[in-house]
Parts: C-alpha cells; structure tokens; sequence
C-alpha cells in the first residue's frame, strides 16, 4: 500500500512546487454511487441501481489561466485547463443479488437472495477537468458567466475491506450456505485489498458567489480488479472487472483568485 501512495505523493508535492504562483481551490463533496460487481444479475436494473452506497471526498484544484500572459496570450488551452488532487471515501453498506436466479422459490434462489456484502474504500486520485468556457472569463467577480461545463479524466488508487455474510448461517464455519460456484477454490477474496482505476465523466460549475462554485458531476470509473466485492468468479465467461456510477454535488472555494488582467 504505502508504494502507490508514495507515487500519488511525490505527483502531487511536484504539482504543488510549481504552481506555487498559480490559482488554488478547495472543495467538498457528498453523493452516491452504484457499483457493478459479481453481486446480481449482469443487465437487471435493481441489481444496477439497488447495489448503491455513499461517497465522500474533497479536493484540491490547480489551474493556470492566471499565468496565460507570462506563457503565452495566443495558447488557450491554459485557460480551459484543471488538475485535481482528491481524497474520496466509498461506502457500500451492502451488496445483494438481485435478479431471476435470487427470486427462484428453491434452495438455490434461497442462497443467493441471503447472501450479503460489504464494501468500504478509501482513494487517492489525480484527475485532469477540461472546462468548455474560459476559467478567466468564469472565474473573473464582474463575469455574466454563471456556470461552466467541463469533462474529467483521469487515474486512482484505492484501498478497500470487503465483508460477506449470509442470512442462512456462518458462511465460515460452513462454507455450504452460500451458492455452490462460491464454495469453489479461490472463488471468494473475502478482507482488505488494493487496486487502481481510471475514471471518465463530466460536470458542471455553478457560480454562487465571487469566490465559491457550487459543481454537480457525474463519472464513471473501471476498476482493473475482479475482486473489489470480495467475489471471484470462477467461470470464465463470467469474469468482469468491476466498475460503478458515482454522482457527486459540492461546493469549492477560490483560494488565491488573481486575474491575469492585474498582471
């Protein structure tokens, strides 16, 4: 663990060290997220949406439209151009199986519908946030813009502890209460692990007052693990990596807004 959080580190002290004269935001944000895993029914829209938990996480952000000036007047893309360092924490209070197969009137569908999940997760991320209109321009107090759409990319790592319990029994002390494909050897990666991710999506900013946005995104984010739920699946054609939906509402705060018109 401490390897990948000392690469993320060193990125972000590199970024901070030379942008010690550029503009710096804060923000806070609260939402919710759907994750995709080997828990339901691949295609069912309750195991899509139901499996859903809450996120937590803030910001730092670092752009360079108040530097367009001393680098170059005609090269716009500064001016469209954000980093962002987060910290966000993930809360899947449980994960359940939806679908055909949970609803059968057998022992089987009995399995599946008691079998139960958890998942908390902790990730450090690196995003780059294109925005469509000029930071200058949104940014400035005297500005008639009041809100900026804008598009992320970008990378993260994240550390997790995944549960499992079934409403049959003690899965541990007998492994036959859940479904038969999970008493399979090395079909369950049941306790803490580390994985990375990258994350696609948009959103937008909403100009609340001279020095706060009120921002709404939307992103999705592929995980290159099959185990975050804890789940393996020992079938071939089932193995998917995991991957969710996380919809996110926050605010953030201009540290040190300067527009190059002082410069």
């Amino acid at each position: 663990m401490k390897t990948p959080i000392t690469i993320i580190f060193v990125i972000v002290a590199i970024l901070e060290f030379k942008a010690q004269h550029y503009t710096h935001d804060i923000g806070a944000f609260v939402g919710s997220t759907s994750l995709q895993s080997d828990y339901g029914q691949r295609g069912n829209l309750a195991s899509e949406w139901n499996n859903n938990g809450k996120t937590f996480s803030v910001a730092h952000y670092l752009s360079f439209y108040n530097r367009t000036l001393r680098w170059d007047p005609n090269n716009v893309l500064h001016n469209h151009l954000m980093v962002k360092t987060e910290i966000q924490y993930l809360d899947n209070a449980q994960l359940e199986h939806h679908g055909v197969w949970a609803k059968k009137k057998s022992y089987a569908g009995n399995q599946l519908n008691s079998m139960k999940g958890t998942l908390r997760m902790l990730e450090l991320g690196v995003n780059l946030e294109y925005y469509l209109r000029p930071l200058e321009e949104f940014v400035y107090p005297y500005t008639d813009l009041w809100f900026n759409p804008f598009f992320t990319f970008g990378f993260k790592y994240s550390s997790y502890t995944n549960g499992l319990s079934s409403d049959i029994g003690d899965w541990r002390e007998d492994i036959s209460v859940l479904p038969e494909k999970y008493t399979l050897q090395n079909s369950l990666k049941i306790g803490s692990g580390e994985a990375f991710s990258l994350a696609v999506g948009l959103g937008t900013r909403f100009k609340l007052a001279p020095k706060i946005d009120l921002v709404a995104q939307y992103s999705y984010q592929y995980f290159f693990s099959d185990t975050i739920d804890g789940l393996e699946a020992p079938v071939i054609e089932n193995k998917n990596n995991e991957w969710l939906l996380n919809i996110q509402f926050g605010i953030v705060y201009h540290l040190n807004f300067s527009s190059p018109l002082f410069y």
